[in-house]
């Protein structure tokens, strides 16, 4: 890290939520005046052009002569001779996703009661519309071209489109290309185009050769004909990507008219000779963002170079490829730009622009930074050294330990579910069904808490009356907890997967920490269907061993067992599900053996489960006898029996899939006929000797109720697939 400090001369932010790059800023005399002062122009992402003045340290409203919405992305800027009519006037050139505009930028100074004050307006010279996405561009004498600047784009898939001024010259495609890369003009006597493509290769393209071999604008063809493609003078693999290219005479060895090729990588800086050899390179500590070559002396002589950083330092190197200075900027730049402004003139000024938007003219400044390193010598106190590296340990023992404490002060969740249904709606229907649970929602803390957010989910085919909640204030300190109504009821007669219903709270602490909590309920089996007499359907059947002897199944399954009539039979169960599948328990007399048995493999899931979890239940609630084994339940038998009704749920619901995705189709190509037909009739009643129509209107009705055929019969398939969905969920829990 630098010990010195950029010193800010002038800054601006150029708008809230825009981005810009290094492409989008450009510095010159951009409105032709006499006194020749810089200005800065700037656009975004968003389409804002802005060009300022700076006239005097610090930024001042009458800085910014210019902001203009242009309606479009702006990829680029840059100032040259882009018109026909002067072979000295700088113009504007905006690079948009499709178009390239060539703006006059003109000065006007009116009287103001603060005194005299100026304004910049945009004429259009012309533009050019593009057929492909632009990706960059770059400019140049090309060709040798005297008095006048032209305009190379690079779009998004490798075309080479080629301007001068006012017309279109001609396009090449790239080879080997994937993704766009950086472009740069290497002047006379190379005269060439050079980029570096996805195979990080730095090549170059004559601009002769490019345009002695190209027959105007590229097609199609073209692009997939690899022999109308443009052919490389040269390539050189760099090993990695490019950010920037530049060229300058930067190093000792080259004088006028030859130039430096300078690429910067993504770690290395490599200098390139006019024919493709690498004259040398050098290895950055820090990832480079762009760079800037300025003249160090008298026009013809060295170049300096500025590189700027991901950690917000500016390097300059000189011409022995030394590192001359380095100074630290608020942020990371983008872009950068060597000026001069203010009044009287300030040369060497330092134009950058961070990706935010932020435009800064700065001056390498020798201000240390505000921490500086302290060199004094002192006693060294081993005592707090040896403290203070036990209290480091400490932080770092909590920091990576597998398991961190819990706050003390938390949001508690305590719900009360009835062991039924709710009174008055057990001998109705699926469709009559409901359960309501309270749920009472506490704070151990002493403060209160502003809203709460209670969300519940349960599995198809149950759904809360309410499944969002808001609780606008919860008290702490003990008080009476909050108490919530939830509602459960079912939406269809399907198997659900499971009984379980997730409740959680998601809320924010004291200081603005969130937290959430969750708990777990068990709707009654009631909500699943009722006890029926004794069923003998053993298509599909399980059985479980346990190590303890079987307790009463009426006493096991009270919530739904009667106490008399047919369904009341000792040691036998038969539940009746809603969509009429039954699932039977049977228990052994002399050991603990539970045999569940049904018609079809995901009927078994939710009267299995839940004699699982209340066998559990039920033994760990009594005092273990010295000597004896936990209690324990498992299935031995084999896996075919159980795996063979799977694949049949599985195969059901395949086919139901392709059934609807069948009918969608033939509904499709209904919805086309029936358009097309509509369309005839429509020109036969439009035209004013209307032709017979020849049977289209009993065609039009054969198609309508075709359409509401396959409509009813789409969302009857839709419900099947539902229904088998859920069965599907059941068999694999």
């Amino acid at each position: 890290m630098s010990v010195f400090k950029a010193r800010e001369w002038w800054g601006t932010r150029t708008g809230e939520g825009e981005e810009t790059d290094g492409a989008q800023m450009a510095v010159g005399n951009i409105d032709n005046a006499s006194d020749g002062v810089h200005k800065v122009v700037v656009g975004s992402l968003k389409g804002v052009l802005r060009i300022y003045r700076p006239s005097a340290k610090d930024f001042r409203p009458s800085d910014m002569l210019l902001e203009a919405d242009v309606g479009a992305p702006i990829l680029g800027v840059d100032i040259g001779i882009f018109g026909s009519a002067s072979a000295k006037d700088l113009l504007l050139a905006v690079l948009h996703p499709r178009r390239l505009v060539v703006y006059s930028v003109t000065t006007t100074k009116v009287q103001s009661e603060m005194g005299e004050d100026s304004f910049m307006t945009l004429q259009l010279i012309y533009k050019h519309s593009l057929a492909r996405s632009a990706f960059n561009m770059c400019k140049g004498n090309f060709g040798g071209a005297r008095g006048k600047d032209y305009i190379a784009i690079q779009s998004l898939d490798g075309e080479l489109l080629f301007l001068e001024q006012e017309r279109v010259s001609f396009s090449k495609f790239l080879p080997n290309f994937l993704v766009p890369g950086p472009l740069c003009y290497v002047p006379q006597p190379l005269d060439a185009i050079i980029t570096v493509n996805s195979q990080m290769e730095c090549e170059a393209f004559k601009f002769s050769t490019l345009a002695a071999s190209s027959s105007g604008v590229a097609t199609n063809e073209d692009k997939d004909n690899t022999a109308k493609r443009a052919r490389a003078e040269w390539s050189v693999t760099l090993g990695e990507s490019a950010c920037a290219i530049t060229v300058a005479r930067h190093t000792k060895d080259v004088r006028a008219p030859n130039y430096d090729v300078i690429v910067l990588g993504e770690r290395t800086i490599f200098w390139l000779k006019d024919n493709g050899g690498v004259r040398t390179s050098k290895i950055l500590d820090q990832a480079p963002l762009c760079m800037r070559a300025y003249p160090a002396s008298k026009p013809g002589g060295s170049d300096n170079l500025l590189v700027a950083t991901t950690t917000g330092q500016v390097l300059v190197y000189g011409n022995e490829l030394q590192l001359l200075w380095a100074a630290s900027l608020q942020y990371p730049a983008v872009g950068l730009a060597v000026m001069s402004a203010g009044s009287p003139a300030v040369h060497g000024i330092i134009s950058s622009v961070s990706e935010d938007g932020y435009v800064c003219l700065s001056y390498m400044g020798t201000d240390p930074p505000s921490q500086v390193v302290n060199t004094a010598k002192a006693a060294l106190n081993y005592d707090n050294m040896d403290a203070e590296h036990r209290r480091l340990l400490t932080v770092i023992r909590e920091a990576t330990a597998d398991k961190r404490a819990e706050p003390t002060d938390c949001l508690i969740l305590r719900a009360q579910t009835p062991s039924g249904v709710d009174e008055g709606f057990e001998n109705q229907g699926w469709q009559g069904l409901c359960v309501t649970v309270k749920l009472f929602v506490s704070f151990t803390g002493s403060e209160s808490l502003k809203d709460v957010t209670v969300t519940v989910s349960a599995a198809t085919p149950f759904k809360c009356d309410q499944e969002t909640q808001v609780l606008s204030q919860v008290d702490g300190g003990g008080g009476t907890p909050r108490a919530i109504l939830l509602v459960f009821r079912l939406t269809s007669p399907d198997l659900p997967a499971h009984t379980t219903v997730t409740i959680g709270a998601l809320y924010s602490a004291k200081g603005g920490e969130p937290r959430s909590v969750t708990t777990s309920i068990q709707l009654p089996l009631r909500m699943c269907g009722k006890a029926v007499a004794p069923v003998k359907n053993a298509d599909f059947k399980i059985t479980i061993d346990s190590n303890r002897a079987p307790p009463s199944l009426s006493a096991l399954f009270e919530d739904v067992c009667p106490q008399d009539g047919p369904a009341a039979v000792p040691n036998v169960l038969t539940f009746m599900h809603h969509n009429n599948t039954d699932c039977t328990i049977i228990v052994s007399k002399n050991s603990g053996r539970y045999r569940i048995q049904a018609g079809s493999i995901e009927a078994l899931t939710v009267l299995t489960s839940h004699l699982v979890s209340r066998l559990t239940l039920h033994f760990s609630g009594k005092s273990p006898v010295p000597g004896e084994e936990p209690f324990q339940v498992g299935y031995s038998e084999g896996l075919e029996p159980v795996l063979n009704g799977y694949f049949i749920v599985i195969g059901s619901h395949f086919e139901a899939r392709q059934n609807l995705k069948a009918t969608h189709d033939a509904l499709e190509k209904s919805a086309g006929q029936f358009r097309l037909i509509e369309k005839r009739l429509l020109v036969r009643f439009k035209d004013r000797n209307p032709a017979p129509l020849k049977g289209l209107d009993g065609l039009l009705q054969v198609s309508y109720d075709k359409l509401l055929e396959l409509a009813a019969q789409g969302e009857s398939q839709q419900v099947t697939l539902a229904s088998l969905a859920s069965a599907l969920a059941a068999a694999t829990r």
